[in-house]
């Protein structure tokens, strides 16, 4: 008998061909989506937006059947999953093993989103670019993962964590960086 292996992926959602909204899937081990992870623009009536503005924040989201189990999320089943995204598996391991990273991401949302963090809108050259990207790396790293750049796409924001968390404090909140019991796709 094989053993049971749930996955994280890294997707990229398309924008016109050109640009791409990062974000992370997690599967079990039939290969069903159970959570997505997404910074996304959000309003100050906290409706999520296509494309943020001035005024906006980044807020942090969780969707699917494992955000019901945190009880987060509850109004939004969101699914940014297409067939023709551009897809890594990142990491896969053993249900427990996978839950801990992931949970350990989830459970930083409620504090993420009290940082109340500006969106920085269509990418504006000059500023220091905040936006689902920039979520993404955070959100990796938060799970002590490797992140995975799409090529072919613009992805501003990518990085920029630091603007978010200082270095001290995504050290005291990142999982364990030991990867001896999963395995790299």
């Amino acid at each position: 008998m094989s053993e049971i292996r749930y996955a994280i992926e890294a997707r990229a959602y398309d924008i016109m061909g050109l640009a791409a909204h990062d974000f992370w899937v997690l599967r079990d081990e039939n290969g069903n989506v159970l959570g997505q992870l997404h910074g996304l623009a959000t309003n100050s009536e906290n409706k999520i937006k296509p494309i943020g503005t001035f005024g906006d924040k980044l807020k942090f989201y969780h969707f699917g059947p494992r955000a019901r189990l945190f009880d987060s999320n509850p109004a939004y089943d969101l699914n940014f999953i297409r067939d023709d995204q551009k897809f890594k598996r990142m990491f896969s391991g053993n249900p427990e093993v996978i839950l801990a990273r992931w949970d350990n991401a989830v459970k930083a949302l409620p504090y993420l989103n009290s940082l109340e963090v500006p969106y920085t809108p269509f990418a504006i050259l000059g500023l220091a670019n905040i936006n689902s990207n920039t979520a993404y790396t955070l959100l990796g790293k938060l799970m002590g993962i490797p992140l995975h750049n799409f090529s072919g796409y613009w992805q501003p924001g990518w990085g920029n964590t630091r603007k978010i968390l200082t270095a001290s404090q995504l050290a005291s909140m990142r999982y364990p960086l030991d990867f001896s019991d999963t395995d790299f796709a």
